[in-house]
Formats: structure tokens, C-alpha cells, sequence
């Protein structure tokens, strides 16, 4: 296995047991699969909302995909101090106002409130 093959099989696992919210609506985000080649498979989430376009992977963090151009990543986004990687939104508190956020990688206990 070559050095790219070995990041790019890293990245496919992201963690199932937390399903992130939208950044946009927080609602719960949908589990998705996209097959990119016949041996490999893109694993994402998308917005539950109508018609909402937000999207979250592990490598980009929130983004609206748009046809044939490249993604514009969502600024400020916290990063997962051990995995560098965008966390996502865990949980919401609508009376105090704070958004919990989590590690994508499977198995991490990082988390964020903000």
C-alpha cells in the first residue's frame, strides 16, 4: 500500500455512533455513501432539511457542494487537536446558546463547547 492509499483508507472511516447536525438548520444529518470508484466510497452526511444543501465530511468539515466547483469550506471551524480534523456539531442547547461539537474519528473523546 503507498503512502496516499494508506491516508485515503485512514478518511474512510468516520464515526457512525454520532450523527452530526446541520450548521445551517441543526437538524439531524443523514448517513450517505457515494461511490467514487469501483473500489472506493466517499462516507458523508447530509442536512435532513428540505431542499438544504449543507454537507459535513470528516476531511472538509461543512460545506454546500456545487456542481464543478471546488468546495468552499465553512471559516472558523474548530479542528480536533489530536486528529487536526474538522469536528462537527454534536449538540445544541437552545437555552444557553452553546453548540457542542465533536471528533469525526471513530473512537474520539474529543469535544468541544462553544
Amino acid at each position: 500500500m503507498q503512502m496516499g492509499e494508506d491516508a485515503d483508507a485512514r478518511l474512510s472511516v468516520m464515526r457512525k455512533d454520532i450523527l452530526p447536525l446541520c450548521d445551517k438548520h441543526y437538524r439531524t444529518m443523514e448517513f450517505c455513501l457515494a461511490p467514487l470508484t469501483a473500489s472506493h466510497s466517499v462516507e458523508y452526511f447530509r442536512c435532513t432539511e428540505k431542499f438544504c444543501p449543507r454537507c459535513f465530511s470528516e476531511s472538509l468539515g461543512y460545506v454546500t457542494p456545487v456542481r464543478d466547483e471546488e468546495p468552499i469550506l465553512t471559516p472558523n471551524q474548530p479542528k480536533c487537536e489530536w486528529h487536526g480534523r474538522p469536528m462537527m456539531i454534536s449538540g445544541l442547547d437552545r437555552q444557553r446558546n452553546v453548540l457542542r461539537y465533536a471528533c469525526p474519528e471513530e473512537g474520539c473523546g474529543e469535544s468541544l463547547v462553544k
